[in-house]
């Protein structure tokens, strides 16, 4: 080729070159990109918001770079590609008073608690209990209850699950509930002997009443503050994305998510709540903002909620939410919105494989239909759970009450991916993914569910990003969005008792740092 020719060819690729160059370069980690082909390498380029390459350093420096480019050295520090906390619930709740109780806390434990915020207190000020299986599971706590101790107050005790609410007489008539309320579809209300309210309220009757309180009580600006706080957390921890299931109303918490001006990726999904006395006469359209439709199946373990085929200890198999699940699965088709469901017990988990099974003309692996928590899907449905396709999404906190279930094979793990079936981790409770990653990959009482530590962060991140139906993240490799984080200490050496205080020095969102903990070396 002639010297002209060859110019020109040099100059015509000046373009091209330039386009390479990347924006922001990560040298000599250790970095874990999920990508079969490249398990670990060294670093990671990023132009723009994508992943340029990944490879070694010397790969990565030969792309060279120009005074844009920024470097950063990480002296081996580990590189994961952004958690993607699959099962969460950010927001702000009722506002009040709380009266010092907690999960594990017993009838009298409630009285003396009660009885120390009551003469301390405004007299129209809500006192707010948070509560578990002991008083959950004690009948004798009731309005009346509640009335003695703190007579012609505003009370509200919740379980700590989200699954059981126990409510005063003065908090029932603020609300305007009175004894010719009906059960709504999907919840209903205890009753005494002669059919009056008992003041509990289970699954769909309670959560319309917890919003409820929630308007009632939350200042302007409340909400904000409390997602703003949510989201610096989960920045330090390297979250980069979230799939939230807020209790609030749906414009509220969309309203007060761009308020707090985060950075992280939300995918705010469409939970419906029931007004007493009926669901909506038509399949209603998922509210602008939001992406999915859940819908929440049985109870939990720890108030026997979660409907099982066999007893319980002590008794009791639970109570599925809907009789048959046609119009729940209909209003996701309609509404051409990936399904996800609450499944905790195996009775529930059986009937849903059974009602998605025998929806005619369906694809179901297409349509990634998700099992939140997963909790009873037992050896004998997987045969069924992988022909639809169904993702399971892990709650690893959920595994310290499997002794509450009964004898069985329930809370799995390792053995779900040999089926093989999609996992997901989501939180569901402690916001710390490397708390839940201790608690998926230690498991004393069932050590063959353990998943090991590359596969927990794969369900964290990759298998998150599956279960979100985006096939752009959760992966280090070229074209793929560039979330990620740069970890504290070396999660997969560590000693177990270690993973806890792992904390993100660098996270990295659509390819800008958008938290910084520690300094970090300038090449």
């Amino acid at each position: 080729m002639k010297r002209a020719g060859i110019l020109a060819l040099a100059i015509a690729l000046l373009p091209l070159a330039a386009a390479a160059q990347p924006t922001l370069v990560l040298l000599g980690g250790k970095v874990f990109t999920n990508d079969p082909a490249k398990p670990y390498v060294e670093a990671v380029a990023i132009k723009g918001n994508k992943i340029l390459a990944v490879g070694t350093d010397a790969d990565i420096q030969a792309l060279g770079g120009d005074a844009n480019t920024r470097r950063i050295r990480l002296r081996g520090a580990v590189v994961i590609p952004g958690i993607n906390d699959a099962h969460t619930h950010p927001g702000r709740g009722p506002v009040g008073l709380g009266i010092g109780t907690g999960a594990d806390s017993t009838p009298s434990d409630l009285a003396v608690a009660l009885s120390a915020v009551v003469e301390e207190s405004p007299a129209e000020m809500w006192l707010i209990g948070e509560i578990g299986g002991p008083i959950m599971l004690d009948p004798s706590v009731t309005r009346a209850t509640l009335d003695k101790l703190a007579p012609n107050r505003k009370v509200l005790l919740h379980s700590f699950t989200g699954h059981g609410t126990i409510l005063s007489s003065r908090a029932l008539q603020e609300l305007g509930i009175q004894n010719s309320v009906t059960d709504p579809p999907g919840g209903r209300f205890g009753r005494n002997a002669d059919g009056t309210l008992n003041g509990r309220a289970f699954e769909y009757a309670e959560w319309p009443i917890i919003r409820k309180i929630a308007e009632l009580t939350q200042s302007p600006g409340e909400l904000t503050q409390a997602l703003g706080d949510f989201s610096k957390e989960a920045l330090h921890f390297g979250i980069t994305s979230i799939q939230a299931m807020p209790f609030e109303d749906d414009d509220v918490f969309e309203a007060a998510w761009k308020e707090a001006d985060s950075p992280i990726r939300v995918r705010h999904i469409f939970f419906p709540l029931v007004t007493p006395p009926v669901l909506p006469p038509r399949p209603a359209t998922p509210p602008k903002g939001t992406n999915g439709l859940k819908w929440i199946l049985d109870g939990t373990p720890i108030e026997k909620g979660a409907a099982v085929r066999t007893d319980y200890p002590g008794g009791g198999r639970g109570v599925m939410n809907f009789p048959s699940l046609t119009r729940q699965i209909k209003m996701g088709l309609d509404t051409n919105q990936q399904l996800l469901f609450h499944a905790a017990g195996d009775d529930t988990t059986a009937a849903l494989l059974a009602a998605l099974k025998n929806t005619p003309n369906v694809e179901w692996p297409k349509k990634r239909p998700r099992i939140e928590h997963g909790d009873g899907l037992l050896p004998d449905l997987d045969t069924q759970a992988r022909d639809l396709g169904v993702i399971v999404v892990l709650n690893p906190s959920h595994f310290l009450a499997r002794t509450l279930y009964p004898e069985g094979r329930y809370m799995r793990a390792q053995s779900l991916l040999a089926v093989p079936l999609r996992i997901a981790i989501g939180s569901d409770g402690p916001l710390n993914p490397y708390l839940n990653i201790m608690l998926a990959t230690d498991r004393p009482d069932i050590r063959r569910e353990e998943l090991t530590r590359e596969q927990a962060v794969a369900a964290y991140t990759l298998g998150s990003a599956f279960a979100e139906m985006r096939d752009d993240k959760g992966v280090l490799a070229p074209g793929k969005l560039a979330d990620l984080a740069v970890l504290s200490q070396d999660i997969f050496t560590v000693p177990a008792s270690a993973l806890p205080n792992t904390f993100s020095t660098l996270t990295i969102i659509n390819g800008k740092i958008v938290h910084e903990e520690e300094v970090v070396v300038e090449q």
